[in-house]
């Protein structure tokens, strides 16, 4: 009985994939309001990739080149369109012998176009497995 329980498989409890969070927000009285973009697309720049298609949207979680230095998002508004560029350090990390390796990234920098997106704020830096928004994106209130 015993040569049986040591090779049972442990499972995996860690989050092993790191998104990148935003969030929207309208700005009001010098303080960043929540807000919901009625309608949205998200593309992955380069690859060309539907990331995200949605209605009501408030935050969203968007991946993060493993293999470069950088990666872009198209946002397609339903009138306009941006696009982000983040720019990241990796570093990759054994999280257990159960779950193995796993890449946290670390925001550097943030390119955008402001047709949408009037401002952004780099809110936590460090994308690992906690679960919470990294950056905001400040919208133009007459947006749509």
């Amino acid at each position: 009985m015993l040569l049986f329980t040591g090779c049972q498989e442990e499972l995996c409890e860690e989050l092993t994939e790191n998104p990148l969070r935003v969030g929207f927000y309208i700005e009001e009285n010098g303080e960043n309001i929540p807000v919901e973009i009625d309608s949205m697309s998200v593309v992955g720049i380069g690859k060309e990739e539907l990331l995200y298609d949605d209605t009501n949207v408030g935050m969203l979680e968007l991946p993060l080149d493993v293999s470069r230095d950088s990666c872009g998002f198209k946002f397609y508004f339903p009138q306009k369109t941006d696009t982000l560029k983040v720019y990241y350090e990796r570093n990759l990390s054994l999280v257990s012998i159960e779950c193995g390796f796993v890449t946290f990234f670390e925001i550097l920098d943030l390119e955008m176009t402001n047709n949408v997106i009037k401002s952004y704020s780099i809110e936590e830096p460090n994308i690992t497995n906690v679960n919470e928004e990294h950056i905001f994106l400040t919208v133009y209130p007459d947006f749509d």
